[in-house]
């Protein structure tokens, strides 16, 4: 399995960082984790789906930073499917919640006739993977946290959740949002910092941890690492195209 982060920030792309996406390939199957605007490699590196023609999308939730690319699925060259928890979390049908960004004005062609399935909670087969979705209820709105297999454990958009350390027990790789340090003042308990993912790849024992939806005002995550080091020391920062093998 190769896992590629395309969108390493959060809440607005910055010069550095598109907003949230992880592509996961194993040979011709692919996953594509949020569709933020880190979508756009997926039109600029031809290579990233080379050999796939169907990849699945699932979203975590509908926030902006994290489904701002979809439009551009139809201009990829291969079929998509979209997974989402509209259903699940809000009561309301993920089509109809999608539906704007699939049709004009909005979207330049109506694309609204491809498939939008409901995201469940627990495993579900996608796209030939095992995917695992367990509620995140304390971000500001509802979100996800998905396990692929027993590979890579995807959370974001949530503050330290022990059910967060369940869903990634004992995955190869964590990739887990770090919106600030634990010491930064705080106006709300909604997002993760840096000592949460840590604390949730301790507990749940994960081969290494990659911090990701980094904070665009932040230049210097020098101070992310000392965070999370202090309780977990296989860290990395999350960048925009790193892969994870």
């Amino acid at each position: 399995m190769r896992v590629t982060i395309l969108g390493s920030g959060g809440g607005a792309p910055s010069s550095g960082r598109e907003t949230s996406c992880v592509l996961v390939r194993d040979r011709e199957r692919a996953l594509i984790l949020d569709v933020g605007t880190g979508a756009r490699w997926l039109l600029a590196d031809a290579d990233l789906l080379e050999g796939v023609s169907h990849v699945d999308v699932v979203l975590t939730h509908f926030h902006f930073d994290h489904v701002a690319g979809l439009p551009y699925l139809q201009l990829l060259a291969t079929r998509t499917t979209i997974w989402a928890p509209g259903a699940w979390l809000y009561g309301t049908a993920s089509a109809d919640v999608l539906a704007s960004l699939r049709t004009p004005p909005i979207s330049p062609n109506d694309v609204s006739d491809a498939p939008v399935n409901e995201l469940h909670e627990g495993t579900q087969s996608i796209g030939g993977f095992d995917v695992r979705a367990g509620a995140q209820p304390r971000h500001w709105e509802p979100s996800v946290g998905l396990r692929v297999d027993d590979q890579v454990a995807y959370i974001t958009d949530t503050p330290y959740e022990s059910s967060s350390v369940e869903l990634a027990r004992g995955v190869r790789h964590l990739l887990h949002e770090a919106w600030s340090i634990s010491s930064a003042p705080k106006s709300a308990d909604k997002d993760a910092t840096a000592a949460d993912a840590a604390r949730v790849a301790r507990k749940a024992d994960v081969g290494d941890l990659t911090l990701i939806h980094l904070n665009r005002n932040v230049e210097d995550f020098a101070g992310f690492l000392q965070d999370a080091q202090v309780t977990f020391d296989r860290v990395a920062i999350g960048e925009d195209k790193m892969v994870l093998t």
